[in-house]
């Protein structure tokens, strides 16, 4: 178990479980929209535009943002805010610009998963088939990654074993997600989206009363100096411009904001989906920003020993804190983590029931896919739980997949299929197949430490799907230009 640098109080105990209570009920009421399989596993054209913004913030805020955000902060400075930074104008341009198409896909076809409008768009089960390959792997890797954050909150919040604490966290997260799906992953994604608002405004009170907005002593101190308040950071000023690219591209990408673009009820509401989805990620982006500095401020004014462990600059800056703020901070780091877990078991699972199987030639009847589907959360649930907690090194290689992974996937299938009419059955095919192998292989061979790229191998991945999928349309043609599929060409006027 953890150094427990917070003490389990009757409010922070009290306050965790109400929460924990309201998001079991929520989950339950979302039972409603969750009749069919396209509500159960895509919650397709049932939510409102407010409801889609905050539960698309909330699902990409997960606890690398409100744990290994601050970590990145105390250890490199401003460098990494430029992540976080570009997340939010990126936000509204998906929704903009691709939202449109994505909803409007859900018009031409029966729409419950992304491979079902891969499938639609490139008439092709090859594509659907490996689109569901990768976004399942990268779905329980990103899974996997979140049960050691989920474990060490637990523990500081209620005192509980590292052990117990998942059980709590995946425990509730199943209670309602065998009940409701992905319709009630979007409306408790929701509730947790105003919880980690609450707490945003707790962070701001708590940094400003505990440092004054001093930034001297951080600058003074020879641990830490004057590069950790500038804009680049202590990393390289190329890194920076990386981070601001990638993360402002890869959110677009990313399969939380993606699979929400068909959840809502009216394409009117994509815009309002869009400027709230930015303005929520960008608040909560307060956390990492402020929660870092909070953590190197106590180290540098000599509050604290220095930090080893990264993930504890979070914990270290709320045990400074009063019991009013660590109840409402902590239970908003809580909702970051439930709020990307349960997306994520609906994503996997749906993929599996509908995608794989329809891909090799068994499609599951769709009166039996509901069923299916609440088996699967379970034993992707159990799965990502062992993986992720007593994976040892299998996990250090799954928690480098994510965000990369789903980009290098999801930009050619989407953004490029949706955007592009020239773009081919044949080239997303290479693409996504490039997109699968490499995101596996480079990450082993780096963990091994028999190869390593000179630069972070996701823009390998990513930039590498995009040239070949973009050089193979245009030697080919099949399900592009003028051979679209007759009920896509009135999605591409739009």
């Amino acid at each position: 178990m953890d150094e427990q640098l917070i003490q389990p109080t009757p409010l922070i105990i009290g306050y965790t479980v109400v929460f924990i209570l309201v998001s079991i009920g929520i989950g339950i009421y979302a039972n409603k929209y969750a009749k069919s399989a396209e509500g159960f596993f895509g919650g397709t054209k049932a939510f409102g535009g407010i409801v889609i913004g905050l539960a698309s913030a909330a699902a990409v805020m997960s606890a690398f943002g409100f744990i290994g955000g601050p970590g990145l902060v105390y250890k490199f400075g401003f460098t990494s805010i430029w992540m976080t930074i570009a997340c939010g104008p990126g936000f509204a341009y998906g929704y903009w610009v691709i939202g449109k198409r994505m909803r409007a896909m859900a018009e031409v076809t029966d729409v419950a998963t992304l491979p079902d409008i891969a499938r639609v768009r490139f008439q092709s089960q090859a594509v659907r088939g490996v689109l569901a390959i990768g976004l399942c792997l990268a779905a329980i890797a990103y899974l996997s990654s979140q049960v050691k954050g989920g474990a060490k909150l637990m523990n500081q919040m209620l005192g509980v074993s590292e052990e117990m604490g998942v059980v709590i966290m995946f425990g509730t997260t199943l209670a309602y997600m065998l009940v409701s799906g992905m319709s009630g992953s979007i409306l408790t994604d929701a509730f947790q989206g105003l919880v980690m608002l609450i707490g945003v405004m707790g962070v701001i009170v708590a940094y400003f009363a505990m440092t004054g907005g001093d930034m001297a002593v951080i600058m003074n101190s020879p641990q830490f100096g004057p590069t950790f308040v500038d804009g680049a950071g202590a990393m390289p000023f190329q890194l920076v411009i990386t981070f601001a690219m990638v993360f402002f591209i890869g959110v677009m990408g990313q399969p939380t904001m993606l699979a929400k673009m068909y959840a809502v009820k009216d394409h009117r509401d994509l815009k309002i989906a869009g400027i709230l989805g930015g303005v929520t990620y960008g608040l909560t982006s307060l956390v990492w920003i402020l929660v870092g500095y909070g953590a190197i401020w106590i180290v540098a004014t000599g509050g604290a020993p220095p930090i080893k462990d990264l993930d504890k600059a979070a914990f270290l800056f709320l045990s400074k804190t009063g019991g009013v703020l660590q109840a409402l901070v902590m239970a908003a780091l809580l909702a970051a983590i439930m709020s990307t877990a349960s997306f994520f078991i609906s994503l996997a699972a749906g993929n599996i029931t509908r995608d794989l199987a329809g891909a090799f030639g068994h499609e599951i009847p769709i009166d039996k896919q509901v069923v299916y589907g609440r088996w699967i959360q379970v034993v992707v649930s159990l799965f990502a739980i062992g993986f992720g907690y007593w994976g040892g090194r299998a996990v250090a290689i799954l928690g480098t997949l994510g965000w990369g992974f789903f980009a290098s996937v999801t930009i050619p299938a989407f953004v490029m299929g949706l955007l592009w009419r020239r773009c081919s059955r044949e080239g997303v095919l290479v693409g996504l197949t490039f997109a699968v192998i490499a995101n596996i292989v480079l990450p082993i061979l780096e963990n091994f430490k028999i190869y390593r790229l000179p630069f972070p191998y996701y823009l390998l991945t990513i930039g590498g799907s995009v040239i070949l999928t973009t050089v193979v349309s245009f030697f080919t043609k099949s399900c592009a230009g003028e051979n679209l599929p007759e009920q896509l060409k009135p999605v591409f006027k739009l």
